[in-house]
C-alpha cells in the first residue's frame, strides 16, 4: 500500500494507539516521514483539528478520493 501527502485514510487499529483517535476515524496525510511513519490530521465536522498524529502506515488504509 502506497500513502502519499494528502491522502485520505482512515485509522484501522490498534483500539488506544491515541486516546482520541476512534477506529474508523478519517483524516489526512500531512507528512511523510519516509520511515514508515506518516503525521495525519483528524477533524471534526466544522473543520477544526481534533487530533493531528504520528502514525505507522500499518495502522492506515487509504480510501480512495
Amino acid at each position: 500500500m502506497t500513502i502519499r501527502i494528502y491522502d485520505r485514510v482512515r485509522f484501522i487499529g490498534p483500539s488506544g494507539l491515541v486516546s482520541s483517535l476512534r477506529l474508523g476515524d478519517i483524516g489526512y496525510v500531512i507528512e511523510d516521514y519516509g520511515d514508515g511513519n506518516y503525521e495525519v490530521e483528524f477533524s471534526n465536522a466544522d473543520g477544526t483539528t481534533r487530533v493531528q498524529e504520528v502514525i505507522a502506515g500499518e495502522h492506515l488504509e487509504t480510501l480512495t478520493k
